[in-house]
């Protein structure tokens, strides 16, 4: 796990710490066995050996949802957790009912909360596209006069 100065307090941390509760609860699996196991799955997405080590570094945050699960999904699996159970939040505070939601659900909104807060350029202010200008003396190829309107 990265440190906190690596990795401050915030929705990027919040990820990793549900990453790596899965990673430890799946006994620490080496980078090979956690791509074999997403290639065995059968995911929607997949990810490398680096990109797997990147991730839980805290180095990158997968831009795209698919690849972020294969890198969670294979650690449900090897961890013997289904990402579909119910996941209890420790944070109930006795009043009504525990807001539960599923592992996967609770990761994808992590991951999501986490992609969307990265830093992103300023806008360039004051930048306008350039004009475009027809060239009159250009003569179509043809003029699709007996072309269905489709």
């Amino acid at each position: 796990m990265p440190s906190k100065d690596q990795v401050p307090e915030g929705p990027h941390r919040e990820l990793l710490v549900l990453l790596f509760q899965m990673y430890r609860a799946a006994g620490r699996p080496p980078l090979k066995q956690i791509v074999f196991t997403a290639e065995r799955l059968g995911l929607d997405g997949t990810a490398s050996q680096e990109t797997v080590r990147r991730t839980l570094h805290g180095k990158i945050i997968p831009e795209r949802w698919e690849t972020a699960y294969a890198v969670y999904a294979p650690l449900c699996a090897l961890a013997g957790i289904d990402p579909d159970a119910e996941y209890y939040r420790n944070d109930f505070e006795g009043y009504g009912e525990p807001d539960t939601s599923t592992h996967k659900e609770l990761f994808r909104q992590a991951w999501s909360a986490a992609f969307d807060t990265e830093e992103l350029p300023p806008p360039i202010l004051g930048a306008r596209a350039p004009q475009v200008t027809l060239n009159a003396n250009l003569v179509p190829v043809s003029d699709f006069s007996g072309e269905p309107p489709f």
